[in-house]
C-alpha cells in the first residue's frame, strides 16, 4: 500500500477530470470504462460507485480473488497519472456507501455498491519529461 501524492489526489477528486478504469476478465480480455464516481477519500484508497457496472463488476470480483491489479488513468489538462490498485472490498452499507449515493443523487443516479481499491503504485503519464516516472 502506498500514498497517492497530493497533485494526483487533486486530479482524482476533480469532477472535471477524466478517470478511466481498466479491468481484465478471467479470459484475459481488457475492459475500460470512464468512471465519474471515482474518488480518493484518503491517500491510500480509491472508491468507485458501481452504478451500471456489469462486465467491470465481474472483472473486479475475479481480480480481487486472484490478487490482480486494476489500472486507473486520471487526467486533467496537461496532467495525466496512472494508478495501479487492488480490489479490496465491495461495500453495500455504511458511511462510504451512503456518501457515494448522496453525491450520485444530485445526478439522478444510485450505486448498488462501492468498490474500495487499495493503491499499490502511482506513475506520472503526463506529456512531459517526467512521463513514465514512478511517483509512489
Amino acid at each position: 500500500m502506498v500514498a497517492i501524492p497530493e497533485e494526483v489526489l487533486k486530479v482524482l477528486n476533480d469532477d472535471n477530470s477524466i478517470r478511466i478504469l481498466a479491468t481484465k476478465s478471467k479470459e484475459g480480455n481488457v475492459h475500460a470504462i470512464q468512471v465519474g464516481s471515482l474518488k480518493a477519500p484518503s491517500p491510500d484508497t480509491i472508491i468507485v460507485g458501481a452504478i451500471l457496472m456489469k462486465r467491470t463488476g465481474k472483472n473486479l470480483e475475479s481480480m480481487k480473488a486472484s490478487g490482480e491489479m486494476v489500472s486507473i488513468l486520471a487526467g486533467s489538462q496537461m496532467k495525466s497519472f496512472e494508478i495501479k490498485a487492488r480490489p479490496k472490498e465491495f461495500i453495500t452499507s455504511g458511511p462510504i456507501f451512503d456518501g457515494m449515493n448522496a453525491a450520485l443523487e444530485k445526478m439522478g443516479l444510485k450505486a448498488n455498491g462501492v468498490w474500495a481499491l487499495e493503491v499499490a503504485e502511482v506513475w506520472n503519464q503526463s506529456p512531459n519529461y517526467e512521463a513514465g516516472k514512478k511517483m509512489a
